[in-house]
């Protein structure tokens, strides 16, 4: 799959592939008569849907409304062809052409960006860290807690790290649920619990893929992502003299 730049974005594709996948698996079962896996699959299908219309609200604000509107054009398309008094497909086509106008004028208005400049800047950063062009790189969630994550690369292996743990968890900036979540993703918990890390290897394409995604689930699966609005931004020491 294409790399996608945005976090959001990207992990709004990551899930609609995997809600593709889903709809194919729940299809196979129920033509093999294999319909509890088939509930299992829909029930993993319902939660999935949960997520992406969440995600899809954040990348878009007029996504319910603009899903709405689809859903009364389909509706109503689907009728037209299947009602046989020219009257009511009159009716219907009137329906679907002042909804798809309606559609077009929300399609208009621009989207906001979630983190304006951040998700560009921090792209940026971590390829010049791995390309040995900046060090101690930091993503600030909330400066006034000290809370961060950490990056640093040596001997073709990136570190991500988020410290103080036993302190966020004291000040509930952590919970046992983030925590977790944190070690779904691979991360390792130290032996004193103070310290959240994962390392990633591979070329460095590979590492800023892997790490796109567990960036994007951080944000807007473990923590929703207004805690860090106006809060976020970039440190790092710049080795670039030239």
């Amino acid at each position: 799959m294409t790399i996608v730049d945005n976090q959001l974005n990207l992990l709004i594709a990551l899930y609609e592939e995997e809600k593709d996948r889903l709809q194919e698996l729940i299809r196979e079962c129920i033509s093999e008569s294999e319909y509890l896996f088939a509930y299992y699959h829909s029930e993993a299908l319902y939660q999935l849907s949960g997520k992406l219309q969440t995600l899809h609200n954040i990348e878009d604000k007029l996504y319910d409304e603009k899903e709405f509107r689809k859903r009364i054009i389909n509706a109503f398309e689907r009728r037209a062809e299947t009602d046989g008094s020219n009257n009511m497909r009159e009716c219907y086509d009137k329906v679907v052409e002042l909804t798809k106008e309606e559609l077009r004028l929300l399609n208009l208005i621009p989207k906001v960006e979630t983190f304006p400049g951040v998700e560009t800047l921090l792209d940026e950063s971590l390829a010049k860290l791995l390309d040995k062009k900046i060090k101690d790189l930091k993503l600030i969630l909330k400066k006034a807690d000290n809370f961060f994550i950490g990056f640093s690369y040596s001997k073709k292996m990136l570190k991500v790290s988020l410290p103080y743990v036993k302190h966020h968890t004291i000040k509930r900036l952590l919970y046992e649920d983030h925590i977790n979540s944190f070690k779904k993703l691979g991360f390792d918990l130290s032996v004193n619990e103070t310290k959240l890390s994962l390392t990633l290897t591979g070329s460095k394409e590979d590492i800023l893929s892997k790490l796109k995604i567990i960036l994007a689930k951080i944000v807007f699966e473990i923590f929703h992502y207004k805690e860090f609005e106006n809060e976020s931004y970039i440190q790092f020491t710049n080795l670039d003299s030239r």
